[in-house]
Formats: C-alpha cells, structure tokens, sequence
C-alpha cells in the first residue's frame, strides 16, 4: 500500500512534465509551420540595406553615450512572420578599442543592445524589449519594455537609439588613437531552433551593417 500511495503522489509531477514536453513540441510545430508558409510565400530580393544616420557620440561627466538611427525597409517576409506570431530579435554591437604600436590594438570597451518585437494578437498592441544581453539569457528581468498600436511605431523603436551608454567615461582617452566598431543585424540565433533552419539563406533574413571608425567625440 505505501508503495502505492507513493506512486500516485508522483502522478501531479509527470503530468507537469508531459504537459511541459507537449507545449514545447507544439511551439517547434508552430514555428515550422511558420517557416514553411513564409518560404512558400516569400520572393527572393537582395539583401535588405542597412543605414546608420544621425550618429552621435556624447562624452558626460561619467559616461559615453550613443544617439542615432538604424534605416533600412522591413521586408515583406519578416512582417509576415510577426503576424504569424514570430518573435524578431535585432542587436547593436560597438567596441571601442585603443591602438597600439607594439601589440594588438587593446579594448577598452564593449556593450551590447538587444531588442525583441512581436505581435500580441489579442490585444492587437506590439510590444517591444530591450535587454543588454540575449533574451534567452535574461529572461525579462533586465529589459525595458513597451507597447505600441501600430508596427510602424514598434519599428520606429527598434531602429532609433538614444543616449545608450556605451563605455566609461573614464576610458575615452581624446589624445590617443582610439577606434569605434559598430554593427548591427537581424539576430537569428535567438529564433526556435526549426525557424533557424528554414530561414537559412533567405536573403530577406539577411539584415546586417558593419563599420569602424575613428573615434570622434560630436562637440
């Protein structure tokens, strides 16, 4: 009988795990699906094109801050997917480093600004966060997030950075010779692992910019 009775005991938690397993097997479904409708459906373009306007690198009393604005067309593709209740990711890069004559340059900076935006279907609102590290990493507990009514709005947020803290304040040396990288793409490694795979070469997928510089402060 005690043995039993133990066995049954263990029935809420296997329910639990199945119940878990199943949900994640519909959602790798769903993303397939997703995948399937979107490859069927898309054209082939060139890659999308990739601007960054209005840069602006502000020295403060304890930081170095990043202002500007990412340009580029939403192909038709990646609308479809938030429709079709796929999460998009995008994240901006910058390192600054030092140059040095007698080794490798040195860095002295890196910072990291992930934004995730998808579609609510019941609420018909869009929601975007933004994390500095990976959201499968973070979870929300580190991001900041709002909602929009419209994709335009949500998008007008994705693309524009204000006042990002990007490095000390401390470590912006004007008399040395010191080099700003920045790049910016559409991050497919925080998709399900199937939307991964399908959108592999999909040239619409294909959002990116990259480009260093010198580092010059905006007066």
């Amino acid at each position: 009988m005690a043995s039993i009775t133990r066995c049954w005991k263990n029935f809420p938690l296997l329910n639990s795990l199945i119940q878990s397993a199943l949900k994640r097997v519909r959602q790798h479904r769903a993303a397939l699906v997703a995948v399937l409708c979107i490859g069927l459906s898309g054209v082939v373009q060139a890659d999308t094109s990739v601007e960054l306007q209005a840069l602006k690198l502000e020295r403060q009393e304890s930081a170095l801050y990043m202002s500007g604005e990412w340009r580029f067309d939403m192909p038709s593709a990646l609308e479809e997917a938030l429709l079709k209740g796929i999460t998009l990711y995008f994240v901006t890069e910058v390192e600054i480093t030092q140059e040095r004559w007698y080794v490798y340059n040195q860095r002295i900076a890196n910072a990291e600004r992930h934004v995730r935006v998808f579609y609510q279907p019941l609420t018909r609102r869009w929601r975007v966060n933004i994390s500095p590290q990976p959201f499968n990493l973070s979870g929300l507990g580190m991001s900041l997030g709002q909602s929009y009514d419209t994709a335009e709005e949500a998008m007008t947020a994705v693309r524009r950075i204000v006042q990002w803290r990007i490095a000390n304040a401390a470590d912006v040396n004007p008399d040395a010779k010191q080099n700003i990288s920045i790049n910016f793409k559409l991050d497919l490694k925080q998709l399900p692992r199937p939307l991964q795979i399908g959108v592999s070469g999909h040239t619409d997928w294909n959002i990116f910019y990259s480009k260093s510089q010198r580092l010059e402060l905006t007066p």
